[in-house]
């Protein structure tokens, strides 16, 4: 575990996952994780402490990083996905992929809607970030409209592959063993 930067080298995540499970139900609904990869879900849920599985696995989820593999085992287990970094950063590649931008200009849509979109419309919880008041509008704008199977498909086919976020800012890489 970490805190501030100091490292628990005795305790570790089955630790905070059995205190998480004691949580009364009337103070909170579900409970879940956040960067388990699928070996760290697996010894989880194989732990004998482990009787509640986690409801959400909050994960980096979108076009150039989209985890089909990881994705259903989440869903194999119960266990949600919710996709963070779907709009990724400011100097982010994801605002200069040509598939993309060509797929926003002919839907009358911005990048970030349509990456929304997919995420959306594979099953997943999306967590955008903006920090601008009218993006955080126009990312609220997904009512009308959905991507068609055939653009889906052509999101789903986006060649390049890398994540957002980098594990730079942890002193320690706990869940990097899937991706």
């Amino acid at each position: 575990m970490c805190v501030r930067g100091k490292v628990f080298a005795e305790w570790d995540y089955f630790d905070t996952w059995r205190e998480m499970q004691k949580i009364p139900k009337s103070k909170v609904r579900n409970i879940g994780v956040s960067n388990f990869g699928t070996q760290h879900l697996k010894r989880l849920l194989a732990d004998p402490s482990c009787k509640v599985v986690p409801a959400v696995n909050q994960i980096e989820l979108h076009p150039n990083n989209p985890s089909p593999k990881f994705v259903a085992y989440n869903t194999s287990k119960g266990i949600h996905s919710t996709g963070y970094s779907c709009l990724g950063s400011t100097d982010s590649p994801l605002y200069k992929d040509p598939t993309l931008l060509a797929l926003a200009k002919e839907k009358g849509n911005s990048p970030q809607q349509c990456r929304l979109a997919w995420g959306i419309q594979k099953g997943w919880s999306v967590i955008p970030k903006p920090f601008n008041a009218d993006r955080i509008q126009v990312n609220h704008q997904l009512n009308a409209w959905e991507l068609t199977d055939e653009e889906m498909t052509k999101l789903n086919g986006m060649k390049d592959r890398f994540k957002v976020c980098d594990d730079a800012w942890i002193p320690i890489t706990v869940f990097a063993d899937d991706e």
